[in-house]
């Protein structure tokens, strides 16, 4: 729940942010109105129960690919959020999810498929506001798009605000965005997005706060002859080693960073994420008893072939570093990635003062562990 002395102070955050471009001109294009804000910080502070139909549309290369009904039920009444989320998609077919507040469970009736987790999540740990987690969202990708207001809409009976964001860089993987925002209740009626050959909308066209909602909804009867895997058991667990043992597994010598950085090695970790191809070593790196690196060493299973995304991410650039092709991101984080001797590496960069500049010098300082 968000009380409206942390709503202003995000609200304002977001306009410090340069998110509402402007301050005495009212052009569509170019501010956010400040009824619009008002509006925003006005709306309810507790999150409410509801029940809701959406529809989902997937277009590839100019043609419809895929399409679903969604019907949604939420919980917010107690200190435990309760879902049940049912879409029928035209191709992958019925899914059902429910949230019981204890536990998680997704069936896929196509493929006869089932999965479970704790759910393990309260209110109080998860911010369950739709309007703040869209003011977040909002947020977020300001750092990456030119957001700007385009008026008033009625969009299946709701008046709505239209925002369009656009992309700052160009290959962007979420592209052009728009968002049309219930004016009373800030929830997101509809949104769009289109990047490359691909766009895909949701739409809501029914919204009931407050619904009377019966416990049943929220756990379903798998069929017997379905397996439910445990998703839980799969989770992978981070091992505590040392830089030996970090070098046993990799086979090989892994760069570090030298103590006289001025940066000391707090811990190692070793992951094997089962379904994954891949093993990760991550040295963590500690200043003035805060952590504030953590270096990244990505083990391919097959030596010979080391796995790479080509795939750019909003924020990211092409760099070159240590004689090699990689890339840099400064917003939302800071991190500098790179391919050296069969490893794919990484390294985040916590540390407030600095800048991922002040970062590549220190990647250009790396040693292999001797």
């Amino acid at each position: 729940m968000m009380n409206r002395k942390i709503l202003a102070i995000f609200t304002i955050a977001l306009i410090t942010a340069s998110l509402f471009q402007g301050c005495s001109s009212l052009k569509k294009d170019t501010i956010i109105p400040g009824e619009v804000i008002n509006k925003a910080m006005s709306a309810y502070e507790k999150p409410k129960s509801y029940y809701a139909e959406s529809k989902l549309e997937i277009y590839e290369n100019g043609k419809l690919s895929e399409t679903a009904n969604i019907k949604e039920w939420t919980d917010n009444s107690s200190n435990r959020k309760r879902i049940r989320y049912e879409a029928n998609f035209s191709i992958s077919g019925k899914n059902i999810s429910t949230n019981d507040g204890n536990k998680i469970l997704v069936y896929m009736e196509k493929d006869k498929k089932a999965m479970s987790m704790k759910a393990g999540n309260t209110l109080s740990e998860i911010n369950n506001d739709y309007k703040s987690n869209l003011m977040k969202q909002l947020s977020s990708i300001s750092k990456t798009h030119d957001l700007t207001y385009k008026g008033e809409e009625n969009i299946n009976g709701f008046k709505t605000y239209h925002l369009y964001a656009k992309p700052k860089e160009k290959n962007s993987i979420l592209g052009d965005m728009n968002y049309w925002i219930d004016e009373s209740s800030w929830f997101l009626i509809k949104c769009t997005s289109e990047s490359s050959n691909v766009k895909t909308g949701t739409e809501y066209t029914k919204i009931k706060f407050s619904p009377k909602l019966d416990n049943s909804l929220f756990t379903q009867n798998i069929p017997s002859d379905v397996k439910i895997e445990d998703i839980d058991s799969n989770t992978p667990k981070e091992n505590k080693i040392d830089m030996k043992e970090a070098e046993k597994i990799a086979e090989k010598p892994i760069l570090t960073l030298k103590e006289a950085s001025g940066y000391k090695l707090k811990s190692v970790t070793y992951t094997d994420v089962p379904g994954v191809k891949h093993k990760e070593i991550d040295q963590t790196y500690e200043k003035n008893g805060a952590d504030q690196l953590i270096l990244t060493t990505i083990v391919p299973y097959d030596s010979k072939a080391i796995e790479k995304d080509d795939t750019k991410i909003d924020g990211e650039k092409d760099i070159t570093i240590r004689g090699k092709k990689g890339m840099s991101m400064e917003e939302p984080i800071k991190t500098i990635s790179w391919s050296e001797d069969g490893f794919n590496y990484n390294l985040l960069i916590q540390d407030p003062t600095l800048n991922v500049d002040n970062g590549k010098k220190l990647v250009e300082s790396l040693q292999y562990y001797k």
